[in-house]
């Protein structure tokens, strides 16, 4: 199927048909440093990103030339990381002065929780699908989790577990059925928790599966859309894919000259994409796993990037302060 056969929903979404075509459309202004993580709406409306400037910036998305929302301060360091919750009513952020925010998307965004409960910096955040957890990563070796199923009654999560790990937790992702955790470390291993269970504490005391592979401290994770496989990205420039069925490694795609610091997969888990330090921003061909194009400034390092849940845009962002939206032109 070439491009002017398919159908005119897809002509315009990014896919492994139509990267030849993907350009830059659009850019947003709005941080004074570093851009650490951007996090899409599940509707593909909203846009968050997360900086060195202590803000976080919410953007409308519909278009590509973004449009400044808000930009919610609070913070009194560096930021890591935001993530919506499955609703999209909520965005968490967090960063370097190791307190967790909510905020309320509104039309008027506002901070209404926190949770001060790790010691050092926080670099991922990450809420369930169905919406009953919150889980954060951090400098003080935790993973904690919490259960905010009743929050916006008392304002407090039900409940909170720190999930203990032997070096700095990097990065945590759920499952896209919220069975499964996982959680990357500087210890090299990515773990992965069963966290079916109703109760959260009970999920604190089973034991994850530990998967090695990688030789040098785990920066990201993600899961596939689909569920069946985990991606992981390291300091040692690989990217490890594991069958989540049999929790064995079952690829590894090389091409990094440097760290990677970012993966996320397409919305049809088709393509992933990945960041490094190697100032490459890199789309792979997850099935024939293969590198199908590189993008990258070489004065200019890209520390994050993901594609817009409808499929239509890529952003890639960091040390230049901007956000780059990528998509194909219509």
């Amino acid at each position: 199927m070439n491009t002017l056969e398919l159908p005119i929903s897809h002509q315009f979404a990014i896919s492994a048909t139509t990267l030849p075509a993907l350009r830059k459309l659009g850019i947003g202004v709005g941080h004074q440093s570093w851009v650490r993580s951007v996090a899409y709406s599940h509707d593909s409306q909203l846009l968050a990103s997360a900086s060195n400037d202590h803000t976080v910036c919410l953007w409308d998305a519909r278009e590509s030339n973004l449009t400044l929302l808000a930009t919610l301060t609070g913070h009194d360091a560096s930021m890591w990381s935001v993530a919506f919750s499955a609703d999209d009513s909520m965005l968490a952020s967090g960063g370097n002065d190791a307190c967790v925010r909510l905020w309320e998307v509104a039309s008027e965004p506002y901070e209404f929780v926190r949770f001060p409960d790790h010691n050092e910096s926080i670099y991922s955040l990450a809420f369930s699908p169905d919406g009953r957890l919150l889980a954060s990563a951090s400098h003080d070796n935790t993973l904690r989790l919490r259960d905010i199923t009743g929050i916006r009654v008392s304002g407090r999560a039900r409940s909170g577990v720190a999930m203990n790990h032997i070096s700095h937790v990097y990065s945590v992702a759920f499952s896209p059925d919220s069975h499964w955790l996982a959680s990357a470390s500087r210890d090299s291993v990515v773990r992965v928790w069963d966290i079916s269970a109703s109760d959260i504490h009970s999920v604190a005391q089973t034991r994850p599966v530990g998967l090695i592979g990688h030789r040098s401290w785990v920066n990201t994770v993600a899961f596939s859309p689909n569920g069946k496989v985990l991606a992981s990205a390291s300091h040692d420039t690989t990217i490890r894919f594991w069958d989540l069925a049999t929790m064995k490694e079952s690829s590894v795609l090389t091409g990094h000259k440097d760290a990677v610091t970012s993966l996320a997969f397409s919305p049809d888990g088709r393509l992933l994409v990945s960041t490094a330090k190697d100032h490459s921003v890199r789309l792979w061909d997850v099935k024939a796993q293969r590198e199908l194009l590189v993008l990258g400034d070489p004065h200019t390092m890209m520390h994050c990037a993901t594609f817009s849940p409808n499929g239509k845009y890529l952003v890639t962002a960091g040390g230049d302060k901007l956000l780059h939206i990528w998509g194909i032109p219509v």
